[in-house]
This record gives structure tokens, sequence and C-alpha cells, in this order.
């Protein structure tokens, strides 16, 4: 990111990279066996929320998921299928403890050598501070074509300042 992050940043991304850990992102992977509660990076009743029109949602018919079931979902759904993220970008609020990653998530079967699905995402995170520190208590996935349209549904949608920029960064899963 060019300049050294703070001690929240600092925090935010572990919480962010154990989250990574525990979906997949890092191996493609999920052993549901292994951090049964989320606790160490999640709020109790953390939710993710995919917006119209990622996962078949219907505008106004969006609702949280509880990251236990998204868990459980991602895990059959990652035995048959390859994900790869490309072009990660990345923006952190200047305030609070919250981050965007822009990338583009290309999936293909396992078996197959061609790509099925190709979906650019916002994966926008906020935080809550709790009595055991901060922890991730919303996840939102939105559709964005570029960085740009991921900056503008965080200036539109969250209120984050119009200056904001997102920078090319490499983690989760990504390859590019």
């Amino acid at each position: 990111l060019g300049k050294r992050m703070n001690t929240d940043h600092e925090v935010l991304f572990n919480l962010v990279n154990l989250w990574a850990s525990h979906f997949g992102y890092n191996d493609g992977h999920i052993d549901l066996t292994v951090g049964g509660d989320l606790t160490s990076f999640s709020t109790v009743d953390c939710a993710l929320t995919a917006h119209a029109p990622l996962w078949r949602t219907k505008p106004g018919k969006e609702k949280g998921v509880p990251i236990t079931e998204v868990r459980k979902t991602l895990a059959k759904g990652l035995k048959l299928m390859k994900i790869n993220r490309h072009d990660m970008h990345m923006a952190l609020h200047p305030t609070s403890k919250a981050l965007c990653l822009y990338f583009v998530v290309k999936a293909r079967p396992k078996i197959l050598p061609f790509n099925c699905m190709t979906v650019p995402v916002a994966f926008v995170v906020t935080t809550e501070e709790t009595e055991v520190g901060l922890r991730i208590d919303a996840v939102h996935e939105w559709s964005a074509k570029t960085p740009e349209a991921a900056r503008e549904i965080l200036v539109e949608q969250y209120g984050w300042p119009k200056s904001l920029k997102f920078n090319p960064y490499v983690a989760f899963g990504a390859v590019s």
C-alpha cells in the first residue's frame, strides 16, 4: 500500500486473514471440523449479504446469511469447483475499521480445464469492537465490474469518502 498500516489496520487484516483461512480462500478447501463458532474473528451474529444479482439474489430481497451457513454451503461447492481470484484491489476506510476488496472470481469445475463463471466482486468487510476485541460483524458482496464501480458502491451505499482510492493488492487466493 505504500505507507505503513496503523495498528487498527493490522488487526483488521488479521481478522480478514482468519476469515480467508476458514472460508477456503487460501487453499480452496474448508474443513468444517475446525473453527466451529468462528468467534476468533467474527461476532456471533455475523452474516454475509450477497447483493443482487450475486448468488441469484433479487433486488430488494437481499438478506444476511449467518456465516456458519455460508461456510457449510461453500464447503460443499469447493469439493466440485476450483475458485481463483484475479485483479485484486483493496481500499481501506480512512477513519473506521472497514475495508473493501475488489476482485474477479473465476470458477471452474475441478474436472474441466475452462472457467464456467467469471464474476467481478466488491467484498466489503465491516467490524465491531466487542468485549474480546475487534471482530468482523458483517460482510457484503456486491457485483462491481471494475474497482471504480466498487468505489462508487462504497461512496453511495456506505458513505465512504469520494476521495477513496483502490490500490492493487495480492492476497486471499488471488493469482494476479
